[in-house]
């Protein structure tokens, strides 16, 4: 726990960067050359974007746990199955095996300029990648 309390911290802190560069730059007048006090909508989510980036990184580079789309299984066809079953040895031999089963990469450590651009994509984005996240764990465990 101590352990993801440091990463906590951390993540906020760089959320919070990313967060208030955006914002600032969302209360800038640029014919005036001066920021434009108040509080928006837009604020309201960027100030749920900031609670929200530490969690979603950790969902987006962090989470190790094994997780697999679902399987869809599709029933052959009895026409198939009947020329299988009457197929000749020289038949049964010629035909191709099946592909192995593909998995996914591990995941390993980013490049500084990869981490900075999926940082600069969860200031926007990380309610939404946390919600399905939550949905997704919801409905799959």
């Amino acid at each position: 726990m101590k352990v993801f309390g440091r990463f906590w911290l951390k993540q906020a802190g760089i959320g919070l960067v990313f967060v208030l560069i955006v914002a600032v730059l969302g209360h800038f007048n640029y014919a005036k050359g001066q920021l434009i006090g108040g509080f928006t909508g837009a604020d309201w989510y960027f100030l749920l974007s900031w609670i929200c980036f530490p969690f979603a990184k950790w969902v987006v580079l962090m989470d190790d746990r094994d997780l697999q789309a679902p399987i869809f299984h599709r029933r052959r066809r009895r026409r198939r199955q009947a020329a299988d079953e009457t197929a000749s040895v020289y038949e049964k031999m010629a035909k191709p095996e099946q592909a192995p089963r593909l998995t996914a990469a591990p995941k390993t450590t980013q490049a500084w300029y990869w981490r900075l651009l999926i940082d600069i994509a969860l200031a926007f984005m990380a309610p939404i990648i946390l919600g399905g996240f939550v949905t997704y764990s919801l409905k799959h465990n």
